[in-house]
């Protein structure tokens, strides 16, 4: 189709068919500071200066195979959502519960803990 990338296929199927959504979302690590891990809980530490949070939630991690359909693969997502309408995204183990989660935010440091 006219406007369409022509190699764009080509790199989902080599990519094992993800596509990859240029705009909002982002998987974000470089603003990770510390993780502590106790028995029951990980509390995550993020350096977000100079930006807003709206919204913090554990998430399920959705992607688009080869044929277009939005599958779950079985990891869990935390979903930092910020004023600007972009929504960091960090990987989550998979001891961690979808059920608890609680966030400070102060001086641009957001903590984050999530009950395992």
């Amino acid at each position: 189709m006219f406007g369409e990338d022509p190699f764009s296929e080509i790199f989902n199927q080599l990519a094992g068919g993800r596509e990859h959504s240029s705009g909002s979302t982002r998987t974000q690590a470089q603003s990770l500071l510390n993780t502590i891990e106790s028995k029951k809980q990980t509390i995550l530490i993020f350096d977000l200066s100079g930006k807003k949070i709206d919204s913090v939630e554990i998430e399920d991690d959705i992607e688009t195979n080869e044929y277009g359909e939005r599958v779950h693969n079985g990891q869990k997502v935390l979903a930092i959502g910020l004023e600007s309408d972009e929504t960091l995204k960090y990987v989550l183990p998979r001891s961690i519960a979808k059920r608890k989660v609680s966030h400070t935010f102060s001086n641009g440091i957001l903590e984050v803990s999530l009950i395992k």
